[in-house]
């Protein structure tokens, strides 16, 4: 080793023994930063991710309150709709039952009212066979279509309670009224054309064309008769009020003094 190898060596020792402790403390200070400043790191990081979560909570939590809201909401029309409902219903089982006991009092009545229509039908028919023969074509006609609406069961009781009802009024006003007409009959043995008087249900009364004859129709043996021909100014004035030919006035019929309508 030469002079200047030893002067080498010794002036690097020196380099190292006087820089070592500077260049330990620079290695020591850095060791101890990078420990400060990873936990602060992971300390700001936490608290990074716990505002996001935070803040992702409070998210979830208003939608979850604001869902909550319109679950109440919807909570609440849901009930009142459930009150409407139950309400209605209740009326419907109401309006039910009082159809089902309309409708057992109409089944009712209508098991009555048919024997009492059956025999209303059969007193009208009577007043036509025992009474006096006047407008026998239509009152027959009018019985026949009152039967036939009888024997259909699609008729309702009420329509054939009122026809029936009808049939009795038009029978009961004939009592009421006066009517002229003319007619072929059968009288003091021979037939002719003559016109008749019609005094409500109590008499018919005929005089021939010529107005030379008069009679009336006598019920009991159902049969016209002749009257006396002092009859025959009155029967002839009864038939000119009947056909609104003169006013009305008092007359003399075999009846008795009567005033003609």
């Amino acid at each position: 080793m030469t002079k200047n190898d030893i002067l080498a060596v010794g002036c690097a020792f020196f380099f190292l023994f006087f820089t070592w402790p500077c260049f330990a403390d620079t290695l020591e200070t850095g060791d101890i930063g990078e420990k400060i400043h990873q936990p602060v790191q992971e300390s700001v990081e936490i608290r990074k991710q716990t505002q996001e979560a935070n803040e992702q909570w409070q998210r979830e939590r208003q939608a979850l309150a604001a869902r909550y809201d319109r679950l109440t909401e919807e909570n609440r029309r849901l009930a009142a709709r459930k009150d409407a409902l139950e309400e209605k219903v209740s009326a419907s089982n109401s309006r039910i039952k009082r159809k089902e006991k309309q409708l057992a009092d109409i089944e009712h009545v209508t098991v009555g009212i048919k024997p009492f229509l059956m025999e209303t039908i059969g007193r009208i028919e009577a007043l036509m066979t025992d009474g006096l023969p006047f407008l026998q074509k239509e009152r027959q006609q009018r019985m026949e279509r009152i039967h036939e609406m009888m024997a259909d069961p699609d008729v309702p009781v009420s329509e054939k309670y009122r026809k029936v009802m009808e049939a009795l009024l038009v029978e009961a006003e004939y009592g009421n009224t006066i009517e002229v007409y003319q007619k072929t009959i059968d009288a003091d043995g021979k037939t002719m054309l003559a016109n008749i008087f019609r005094l409500g249900r109590i008499s018919l009364f005929y005089q021939t064309m010529d107005r030379q004859e008069s009679g009336w129709f006598n019920a009991a043996d159902s049969t016209w008769e002749k009257l006396p021909n002092t009859y025959n100014r009155d029967i002839s004035t009864a038939i000119d009020i009947g056909a609104k030919r003169q006013p009305v006035e008092l007359l003399t019929l075999p009846l008795g003094r009567l005033v003609v309508q």
